[in-house]
């Protein structure tokens, strides 16, 4: 009898025994699926968060430019009736037919705490100018600083760098004009900074003035069509000229 219930109890002891090693497998396997199954990403939380970027595009006169979509953007009909705010246009280039398309202003909260005013990037064009010595002629309006050549995206760039201070003010000016496909582009870049008391922390021009060539790197101008691939498109494809108007971009 005794060996009988030593053998039932070694039994009972195996039971036990199989039985824990089973829930311990169970446990052991059930945190690890549990753990797969949290640490699952959709593919949209896998991407880096990339600064969305916009693309400003005029198709009546073939060109465009992509800037941040945290700069302000102000159109050509804005900016053509601020006869009250004339600081929104840049520069005349001494011809009335100075077309302003687009500005783009870096807004002053990149810059808070500093003498920081405004800094922009202005897109012009100027089709009655017939030539591009004519064309390069328009830096009279800024006397001073030495005319150097740039190329931007195929398309060939004279430039000029201007700078101006007094009365707690200063501005650093840089224009790029281009004789391209019979009309004159012209690009404006400026700084301005107001430290009137000199308390202010001053901002570097050169570093603000990189941000708004980083817009110029990016401008595209279309190359105009050949004489046979225009007589061979529709006419409603390729508009004269002097047909042409201003693209509105809202």
């Amino acid at each position: 009898m005794k060996q009988s219930k030593a053998s039932i109890s070694t039994v009972k002891v195996i039971t036990l025994l199989a039985a824990l090693a089973v829930a311990a497998a169970t446990v052991g396997w059930a945190p690890a699926a549990a753990e797969a199954t949290t640490n699952t990403k959709t593919p949209s939380a896998e991407k880096p968060l990339v600064p969305k970027a916009v693309t400003y595009k005029s198709r009546d006169y073939g060109v465009s430019f992509v800037y941040p979509w945290q700069y302000a953007f102000v159109n050509a009909k804005t900016i053509a009736k601020s006869s009250a705010n004339s600081s929104l246009r840049p520069k005349p280039d001494g011809h009335g037919a100075q077309v302003t398309l687009a500005r783009i202003d870096i807004p002053k909260g990149f810059y808070e705490g500093t003498d920081f005013e405004s800094g922009y990037f202005t897109l012009s064009l100027d089709p009655e100018i017939a030539s591009e010595s004519e064309c390069e002629a328009t830096f009279h309006v800024l006397k001073g600083g030495k005319i150097e050549t740039d190329a931007v995206n195929g398309a060939g760039f004279h430039w000029i760098d201007v700078e101006t201070a007094g009365g707690g003010k200063a501005t650093k000016l840089r224009r790029y004009v281009s004789y391209t496909n019979g009309a004159c582009y012209e690009v404006e870049m400026g700084v301005n900074t107001r430290n009137q008391n000199g308390l202010t922390r001053e901002v570097n021009p050169d570093r603000v003035m990189l941000r708004l060539d980083a817009i110029l790197r990016t401008l595209q101008i279309a190359p105009e069509p050949s004489t046979d691939t225009v007589v061979a498109a529709s006419s409603t494809q390729y508009p004269k000229p002097e047909d042409r108007k201003p693209a509105s971009h809202n």
